[in-house]
């Protein structure tokens, strides 16, 4: 096991509900310019290091896998949708219950609820009902690339990583962006980050450099320097792919890791929930928790504020998450295993 991979992913997951209970927390309890709330300010930057995780992990657990197109997909959909569906439906029927606490007039109609649900939200312009879920309409694009590369050859990374740094420099092209729309989420640079972690996993796994696909990663990241410098793969997706490098070696030289380090790991496999479950109890947390405690230092309330989310998203984990990904797990192999039954035919008479 990969700790110090899990031990990443529960720091960025922490990252994003930090920034999340500083946006969010009331007025007399913000925290005072200066380093640490120029910290915490970007702190929503852990779903750049969530992306290059994605690339690392996937390159990780499929490079020599003997499966399908439709079972890698289907892997990915049942790891990421049903909790996904289900913290939508709780944040809808909670909208409708208290309008006055979580609802916002015209959020909710059929349509967007689909559209967010198909992970295509951003075809209007707008997050999805989960607001979190905008990163994972990205992971969905991405997952849906590899399975499409998976059915047209053998070298689906060497052809994710060009294909994918191509639709970035066609990004950069001036004008591109406003001809596509909303549809320039396509050729958004942060498809990079995903690139940059798949790159990662090639040198980790393999022990070497893939020449054409550091080109053509090289030749993307030069067209976004020369076009947005301060591009959020530029400032966060290089750096993130280096502390996932780095993470991943020493998890080798860690074969028999303590017990804080597997503790670490079992919070950062809960990191999905823990990014779920902030939404909306983030703000009602932190409102509850000023409201009960009006002389609360501004950093205590951050904190209070994000274990409270911390532990809502292990208990979501654990009565949500893993019993969905295993009910879809059984009835993917009993698909799988499900004999064939002769088609029975009359008898000639």
């Amino acid at each position: 096991m990969l700790v110090y991979i899990q031990v990443l992913r529960l720091l960025a997951a922490v990252a994003v509900v930090a920034f999340h209970a500083w946006g969010v927390a009331p007025d007399g309890f913000k925290v005072p310019d200066g380093a640490i709330s120029f910290i915490l300010s970007h702190g929503g930057h852990g779903v750049d290091l969530f992306f290059v995780i994605s690339g690392f992990i996937i390159f990780y657990a499929t490079h020599r896998a003997t499966m399908t197109p439709a079972e890698f997909l289907r892997r990915r959909v049942e790891r990421i949708a049903p909790l996904y569906f289900l913290v939508t439906f709780a944040v809808v029927v909670l909208a409708m219950t208290f309008p006055d606490t979580f609802g916002t007039e015209g959020w909710y109609t059929p349509r967007h609820i689909l559209k967010s649900l198909a992970f295509i939200a951003f075809t209007d312009g707008e997050m999805p009902v989960v607001y979190t879920g905008w990163s994972l309409e990205y992971e969905m694009y991405f997952y849906l690339a590899v399975a499409l590369l998976m059915t047209l050859g053998r070298e689906v990374w060497r052809n994710i990583v060009i294909i994918f740094s191509a639709l970035a420099v066609v990004g950069r092209i001036p004008g591109t962006e406003a001809a596509l729309g909303n549809y320039a989420f396509f050729v958004d640079p942060m498809i990079l980050e995903f690139v940059l972690g798949v790159i990662a996993a090639s040198l980790f796994v393999e022990g070497r450099v893939n020449w054409p696909m550091c080109v053509a990663a090289g030749c993307a990241i030069v067209a976004v320097l020369a076009t947005a410098p301060a591009s959020r793969v530029i400032m966060f997706g290089i750096p993130s792919a280096c502390l996932v490098i780095a993470a991943a070696f020493i998890s080798r030289k860690r074969p028999a890791p303590s017990w804080p380090e597997l503790a670490l790991a079992r919070l950062g496999d809960a990191s999905y929930s823990i990014y779920l479950a902030q939404v909306q109890t983030v703000s009602l947390a932190a409102a509850s928790v000023a409201g009960l405690v009006p002389t609360i230092p501004p950093l205590a309330l951050i904190a209070i504020t994000s274990g409270i989310v911390l532990v809502l998203g292990l208990l979501l984990n654990i009565v949500a998450e893993r019993p969905l990904l295993s009910l879809c797990r059984r009835v993917g192999r009993r698909r799988k295993s499900a004999p064939l039954i002769p088609e029975v035919r009359a008898p000639n008479r």
